[in-house]
């Protein structure tokens, strides 16, 4: 009976990562059958979820005891195979970011070239592993070799951060996005970001200690790392991974947050931009007279539309004359609105939230942003301060 609890009996580390494992493996599932994605996105994140799954069984059978010994029982081979997760888990997620956020991206032969790492990884194990003779590979991880080997260790450094750079690209991507944003729309706040973020960031931390116990494993080739060390990061990376997951399932069981789709804007520098000055002067009118600002969810198109200027003609001239994208330049027509509506005497029963919806914000934070940056003074302050010299 002791023989048969102790087969079955798991520590606790070992569940966490076998939980992680099906979770992420359920995750993808969901994600296909969910109609939530566009198809080639639905691959994307539920490609990066089963890598995920990979990694955390690779993980598993390699340190798990009650899984390892099992597995090396009946063939080495079945080590590794999961480890090629880390060498694809980066790109795809990198893609899922892309695919979301453009609305022409589609996989095409140009993008074989994120499959390099994976390309990389698979032949280095097939020459250093893999051609070896059965009882070289079973020693190799019978005797836990793997971590002690230059070539193994340089490798699984390598990959990690590879997959870091990946992950940390991805950060990019959004932070990058939410600028673009602001030369199409005048309000970006709801644009609801969260569970991308939480996502990337969430895997970003993860992956990081995941570099540093790699490193770790580098310097014990020259200098002594104390075991414990590498144990307290390698758990950390268990719980993390499912402290991860089971939120993001959480969070997308009540919500999936979707974002708008922005073209990729041409990359030019507008210092030596000449405006038509027939444009420039139909902006300023139509700002003056129609006060189109005052839509709180006006956008570029739409301006471009009743202005009737071209879309790429009027960013060029916001960005090249004005100095200013769009979010900027509709918010500070805002500003000026709102300092007017403030320093009127039949207006202080008005409460700032009042004002701000008036002049089309719709976000106190922003208004108090633009209003300090523009007046240098709160806009409390700026009416307080009217007041008294009213007075």
């Amino acid at each position: 009976m002791k023989q048969l609890m102790d087969t079955i009996k798991f520590e606790l580390h070992d569940m966490a990562t076998m939980m992680t494992a099906i979770l992420c493996f359920l995750f993808a599932t969901m994600i296909v059958v969910s109609g939530k994605f566009r198809p080639v996105s639905a691959f994307l994140l539920a490609g990066f979820f089963l890598s995920q799954s990979f990694i955390s069984v690779h993980e598993l059978v390699l340190y798990g005891d009650q899984f390892r010994y099992t597995v090396l029982n009946n063939s080495p081979n079945w080590f590794f195979i999961g480890s090629l997760g880390y060498a694809i888990n980066g790109p795809l997620l990198y893609l899922y970011v892309v695919s979301i956020i453009r609305p022409d991206f589609s996989l095409s032969v140009r993008h074989r070239w994120y499959l390099l790492p994976l390309a990389i990884y698979f032949i280095f194990f097939i020459g250093i592993f893999y051609s070896q003779e059965y009882w070289v590979k079973h020693q190799i991880i019978e005797l836990y070799l793997f971590d002690l080997d230059w070539q193994f260790v340089t490798m699984d450094t390598l990959i990690k951060s590879a997959r870091f750079i990946y992950l940390v690209m991805s950060i990019y991507l959004i932070n990058k996005y939410r600028e673009q944003l602001k030369d199409l729309r005048s309000n970006i706040e709801n644009i609801d970001l969260t569970w991308l973020k939480i996502l990337v960031i969430g895997f970003v931390l993860v992956s990081l200690v995941g570099v540093v116990l790699a490193l770790s494993k580098v310097i014990n080739l020259f200098y002594p790392v104390e075991i414990s060390l590498q144990i307290f990061l390698g758990l950390t990376i268990y719980y993390l991974d499912l402290i991860l997951v089971c939120f993001l399932l959480f969070f997308s069981a009540v919500n999936i947050s979707s974002v708008e789709k922005v073209k990729d804007q041409p990359n030019n520098s507008y210092h030596d931009y000449e405006a038509d000055a027939e444009y420039v002067d139909r902006i300023k009118k139509f700002m003056a007279d129609e006060k189109p600002y005052l839509k709180s969810t006006i956008t570029l198109d739409a301006l471009s539309e009743l202005m009737d200027v071209p879309a790429r003609e009027l960013t060029a001239i916001l960005n090249g004359h004005f100095k200013m994208n769009f979010y900027e330049f509709i918010n500070n027509y805002r500003v000026e609105d709102a300092k007017e509506i403030l320093s009127a005497d039949e207006n202080q029963e008005k409460s700032i939230a009042d004002v701000l919806l008036m002049v089309g914000f719709n976000s106190k934070s922003v208004f108090n942003t633009f209003f300090k940056k523009n007046v240098g003074l709160t806009p409390t302050d700026f009416r307080n301060q009217r007041f008294k010299k009213n007075n």
